[in-house]
């Protein structure tokens, strides 16, 4: 059962990302963070805009702490995120098991395509500082998996969704096809896990059975090296399960001790959480917009920009300080739209009018 354990911890994790994504787009009166504060992808995008002291459009500066803090993870444990933690690989790996059957690239044009994702890296870096916004959304697989239940996703996100249907169903044959070619994230992880004291080493007096490298979603032949140094490696450890146990020729390392791969997945799981929550508790990591409670009491109002759609006209007015009825001629809303109605619904009372654009216009 141990195998399993990685499976049901990635199960548990997507649930969870899954029910945030629904409850932000489905807001009660506690806000729920976006599909981009929560993701580390979002604070590399955020980062040229943030070293100039500003944020991205649409995301909060707690995006940066997990952004840092993920770069220190990948740095000790490599690429342990991608395997063992990130939703959208587990989606990918899900689909992978619906069926045993698996298409083979050539080696050749294998080793082309793993570029891609470096490719990919450098020039969604490049955008973000040159546009200073969230000009991926549209396009973006795992944002439109996240606005599955939104009734904007055959217009906003309709390419973003026509590119998830797609890698979902390669993934069905080729295992992981996002995180092998064309995850910019995993790129960078993936430079940062070269110099990771995390290893996966083989005896080399190993037989070579070949056991080791059938199970490897990356695809990396285990079985003909001694160390496993390739920046593709996930971290998964299915490697190591596959061995027989009483040859025990595969081992995983942290600064030359060894670690059980289940062990390994439940201590990253765990320290990765953790983390999060403490540094949530410390007033480090703020994913979404201040309670209005507290802007009242303090007078620390939000920039226009900080807007959300979730947020209600009249809490709009109130989160940025200003008169409800300037609030109305500021977004452009007419007055016979209730004050009650959320600021991306306000479209339905009034064609052409889009939220975010009426905003970041502010």
């Amino acid at each position: 059962m141990k195998k399993y354990i990685r499976l049901v911890v990635l199960g548990l994790i997507l649930a969870g990302t899954m029910v945030i994504h629904y409850l932000h787009i489905h807001p009660t009166e506690i806000q729920y963070p976006s599909v981009h504060t929560i993701c580390p992808f979002g604070g590399l995008k955020n980062f040229w805009s943030w070293l100039g002291g500003q944020n991205l459009q649409r995301i909060f500066s707690g995006t940066m702490t997990l952004f840092f803090f993920t770069l220190g993870f990948a740095f000790i444990f490599g690429r342990a995120f991608c395997g063992n933690i990130c939703p959208f690989g587990a989606l990918q790996e899900f689909f992978g098991k619906i069926t045993r059957k698996r298409l083979s690239v050539p080696q050749k044009t294998d080793r082309i395509l793993r570029y891609v994702k470096y490719i990919a890296l450098l020039f969604f870096t490049i955008m973000a500082w040159i546009t200073a916004t969230l000009w991926i959304t549209p396009v973006d697989p795992w944002s439109s998996f996240a606005h599955i239940s939104s009734p904007e996703l055959f217009s906003e996100y309709l390419l973003g969704f026509t590119i998830l249907v797609i890698i979902l169903s390669v993934s069905v044959f080729n295992d992981r096809f996002f995180c092998k070619y064309l995850c910019p994230t995993g790129a960078l992880f993936g430079i940062i896990s070269k110099i990771s004291p995390t290893k996966i080493k083989r005896k080399m007096d190993c037989g070579s059975c070949g056991l080791c490298s059938k199970p490897c979603p990356m695809n990396i032949n285990v079985s003909s090296i001694e160390t496993v140094k390739s920046a593709e490696c996930i971290k998964c450890g299915q490697c190591i399960s596959a061995c027989p146990p009483k040859k025990n020729n595969l081992q995983m390392t942290i600064f030359g001790k060894t670690i059980k791969p289940y062990a390994f997945v439940l201590a990253t799981v765990l320290l990765f959480f953790v983390s999060i929550f403490a540094f949530q508790r410390a007033g480090l990591l703020r994913l979404t917009p201040p309670s209005l409670e507290w802007v009242l009491e303090t007078g620390n109002f939000l920039r226009v920009n900080q807007l959300r759609g979730s947020m209600r006209i009249e809490q709009g007015a109130q989160y940025i300080g200003m008169e409800l009825s300037d609030f109305y001629t500021l977004m452009e809303i007419p007055v016979e739209v209730p004050q009650e109605t959320r600021l991306r619904d306000v479209s339905r009372f009034l064609s052409g009018w889009d939220f975010h654009v009426i905003r970041d216009s502010r």
